[in-house]
């Protein structure tokens, strides 16, 4: 996507990706799953314009593949392509309606273009972003993902887009009777939406203790800790997470974020943070621009303002309205 490398920053290995998919291109039809296997790399290492090129070119390939248009769709969101990404993942639902991803990734891709359109395109599309959610949710009632979606959406849309507290409140109920554990999360974001912080954080704290050898509970807690600027907490709760899943890049991100803060182990922390940026990340990890925005505030702990620079600007190369990044670069003498 344009990013613009500091001195001493890691490359992560597009061109190595781009060749497999040049390789690829010219494979016969049997191979289409190698060619959307490597449009995938391509995403989640951060290269979406790329990975769009890629999708794009097998979508013309194999028109009728969904899962090929769900990707695409998926890289145009990332690219800030939101009516393509809309019209990508309409062919994806088009194709297999009974899907309950391919909703639900629609309802997303309908959200993102709501919040980047004038009103009257907003406003339709903030009622499809209901309307798919709920469509995946009966499809896959169980599937708690699709009910958090939902669960946000009636959080934050006024009533005459179909939200409510009463709805939140009734997904709240059915996810607790689904998993007794993400109903403590649910209840947590009904509390946050209504900035009773006590409330949630208790909610999260009563999971944490209940389910102690679960890494999420750990995570979430650390995450909103975090979030309230108790690094100190944030820190202590990311590591026991991580002591029970390694693999987890989110609280492996929110380990380094607290380290930075609390100015401790500040190498280690830098070190985590560029591993993160090489990818791959997926939906439900970091994202890139947050990896790089904590990689830049890591460097000026560091006192290294140059490379600090280079990693704000990455971070804005992701997302040019992360306002984090942009106060955070224009502060640089």
């Amino acid at each position: 996507m344009g990013v613009s490398w500091g001195a001493g920053e890691m490359k992560r290995p597009v061109l190595a990706l781009l060749l497999v998919v040049a390789f690829c291109t010219g494979a016969p039809a049997a191979e289409k799953d190698v060619r959307l296997a490597a449009g995938v790399r391509l995403y989640e290492s951060g290269a979406f314009r790329q990975a769009a090129d890629a999708l794009r070119q097998e979508a013309k390939d194999s028109p009728r593949d969904a899962e090929v248009r769900l990707w695409l769709g998926k890289a145009l969101l990332k690219s800030r392509d939101w009516k393509g990404a809309v019209a990508e993942i309409e062919k994806a639902v088009e194709l297999e309606p009974s899907n309950a991803q391919y909703h639900l990734w629609l309802g997303r891709a309908c959200g993102e273009r709501a919040s980047h359109s004038f009103v009257t395109t907003a406003y339709s599309m903030a009622k499809r972003v209901v309307k798919e959610f709920q469509a995946a949710s009966s499809l896959a009632p169980r599937d708690l993902d699709i009910r958090f979606d939902l669960l946000e959406y009636y959080l934050q849309a006024p009533g005459m887009l179909g939200g409510g507290k009463d709805k939140a409140e009734a997904e709240a109920r059915a996810i607790a009777s689904i998993s007794p554990q993400r109903g403590y999360s649910a209840r947590a974001a009904i509390y946050k939406s209504g900035k009773q912080w006590d409330k949630a954080k208790s909610e999260l704290s009563k999971a944490a203790a209940e389910f102690p050898q679960s890494a999420d509970a750990a995570t979430e807690l650390a995450d909103f800790l975090s979030g309230r600027r108790d690094y100190e907490g944030a820190l202590a709760w990311s590591r026991k997470a991580l002591a029970l899943d390694p693999q987890s890049k989110y609280a492996r991100f929110l380990a380094a974020a607290a380290a930075t803060e609390l100015r401790r182990d500040l190498d280690a922390a830098a070190g985590d943070l560029k591993k993160l940026a090489d990818g791959p990340l997926g939906w439900y990890d970091p994202s890139f621009e947050e990896v790089y925005c904590r990689l830049g505030e890591n460097h000026l702990a560091r006192g290294d303002k140059v490379a600090a620079k280079a990693a704000f600007q990455a971070a804005l190369a992701y997302n040019p309205e992360y306002s984090r990044a942009r106060e955070a670069l224009d502060k640089i003498k």
